[in-house]
Order: structure tokens, then sequence, then C-alpha cells
């Protein structure tokens, strides 16, 4: 079935099953939708706010241009998604133990989102924007992550010889997770 510029709200009607289902240009609000298969669904132009999807199933599902507000996303792997078109952008929300696997992030926005040890590995992170994010124990290995602007979040741990930083944009305060693995004692 197809759904095109509706509102889904704990108070409405929802799909009797997400798999396979396609979504255009709708608004999710207050659902609660964590462990529920989301696998082969299409969202299109869609947001979602103030959403529970932890451990959401999104096997082979197509994320074109979604957005996702004050959500809380924990243990979801993104890397099982539909590669093609896959575009997301995240704002206030918690990511904690996600997996970016394998997937084109250009010119993403994470802005104010806990990314507790998630893990991006073989990700193209061009241009993308991790604004006031805790960055604890994330893994970064093999991204490109040119021109990232990583200036404002903090507890950045990463390789900077297992990632291309052209042009990555840090502050001061970013640097001792930046030479972590020299095992230096950086003071101000």
């Amino acid at each position: 079935m197809e759904y095109f510029n509706q509102m889904f709200a704990p108070s409405d009607t929802l799909p009797d099953c997400w798999n396979g289902q396609d979504f255009e240009q709708c608004t999710f609000r207050n659902l609660d939708l964590s462990r529920t298969s989301l696998s082969g669904a299409n969202f299109i132009n869609c947001r979602f706010d103030a959403c529970v999807l932890t451990q959401a199933e999104v096997k082979n599902a197509k994320l074109y241009d979604v957005n996702f507000a004050s959500c809380k996303l924990m243990y979801v792997d993104f890397g099982a998604c539909n590669p093609f078109g896959f575009h997301v952008d995240f704002e206030d929300c918690q990511l904690d133990y996600a997996i970016f696997l394998d997937r084109k992030l250009k010119k993403s926005r994470f802005v104010d989102c806990s990314l507790r040890e998630v893990q991006f590995l073989n990700c193209d992170l061009t241009g993308t924007v991790f604004g006031r994010c805790n960055l604890e124990l994330a893994r970064f290995e093999k991204n490109n992550l040119s021109q990232v602007d990583f200036s404002s979040s903090y507890n950045l741990g990463l390789d900077p010889d297992e990632n291309k930083l052209k042009k990555a944009r840090f502050s001061l305060h970013n640097l001792p997770g930046l030479l972590k693995k020299y095992d230096l004692i950086i003071t101000e």
C-alpha cells in the first residue's frame, strides 16, 4: 500500500504491517516502533518526530531524504538499509550503538545527538556536520571524512591513519582524541 502526505500519531490507525509499504512525504510523531520490522519499506521525504525506533529492523528499507528529530534509534543497523538514495539527517537524537556500514552519508547532519559507541565503517561522510554531538567511544574506520565538521562535538577519538581527513574541521579540544594512539599526555 502507498501512503502520501499523511500524519501518523498514536491516535491514528497505523499500518498492520510496515514491511514493503511505501511512505512519501509522511510525518510520524510520538510512535513507539521499537523492535518493529520496517524491512523493505520505502520512506521518501519523510520525518520522524519524537519516535522510538530502538532495535527497529531496517533490512532493505529505503531511507531517502528522511529527517529524524528527538528520536531514539539505539542499536539500529543502518548498514542493512537499501543503499540506493540513502540520505538521513538527525537532530537531538539518541543513536547509541547504531551501525553505519558502507553508507554514503555525504552532507548529512548529526546535530545535538548522542552517538555513543556508534560504528562508522567504510562510509563516505564527505561534508557531513557533527554539531554538538557526543562521540564517546564512536568508531571511525576506513571512512572518507573529507570536509567533515567535528569542531563543536566532544569525546571524539579516531585514528587519522585509518580515515581520509582532507579539510576536516576540528577544535583544539578534539586533538587528544586524534592523538590517542600515540599515548601522549596533553596539558593546557
